[in-house]
């Protein structure tokens, strides 16, 4: 099992998920914290590659694992025909060196997450007050409810105490992060 601290973050579709969690990500890397993120890509069946692609074209003809590079950075593609992997699974992979990982989706592996809301969804929360760790919403009303429940409320321009929220909850100094 993984030691590496994590957090869930979830949410409707067209929430703001990634673009909120690409903010704090950036914080936090830039503050010299060592961030992972996992995203889970559960909108349509099949792989993460591109179909046509070269790196797919050898997948197709059997190769696993795919390595495709380049001078920046390097992926590498593995066929899971038998099982898609929890996100346990692949946080194992991570590098040791990682000191937070941030994940998308997989909610119900978590046991909790952060939700982001935005009253543009035209939707409710998508998580019970059990389930929700924190709330990120421009929801004013929404934003009351959880307040009142004790849990922390952030605004969706709030990526530096968001930041500071995510090592709090990981037992990183928050201090460290600078912003």
């Amino acid at each position: 099992m993984s030691t590496i601290p994590n957090i869930t973050v979830t949410g409707w579709s067209n929430s703001g998920k990634t673009t909120f969690v690409t903010q704090v990500v950036k914080i936090l890397a830039d503050s010299g914290i060592k961030v992972a993120v996992i995203k889970h890509h559960g909108h349509a069946p099949g792989g993460v590659d591109q179909e046509g692609k070269d790196s797919w074209k050898y997948e197709q003809a059997g190769a696993n694992p795919v390595i495709l590079s380049s001078s920046a950075q390097y992926a590498i593609f593995v066929s899971t025909p038998d099982h898609e992997p929890t996100r346990e699974e692949l946080m194992e992979r991570l590098p040791s060196s990682t000191e937070l990982v941030v994940i998308e989706g997989f909610r119900s592996e978590a046991e909790g997450a952060v939700e982001v809301s935005r009253k543009a969804t035209g939707k409710g929360p998508k998580l019970s007050p059990e389930e929700r760790i924190a709330l990120i919403s421009d929801n004013e009303e929404l934003c009351a409810e959880v307040a009142a429940q004790g849990k922390p409320v952030f605004g969706l321009e709030d990526f530096a105490d968001v930041a500071r929220f995510f090592c709090s909850y990981a037992g990183i100094d928050p201090t460290r992060v600078r912003g």
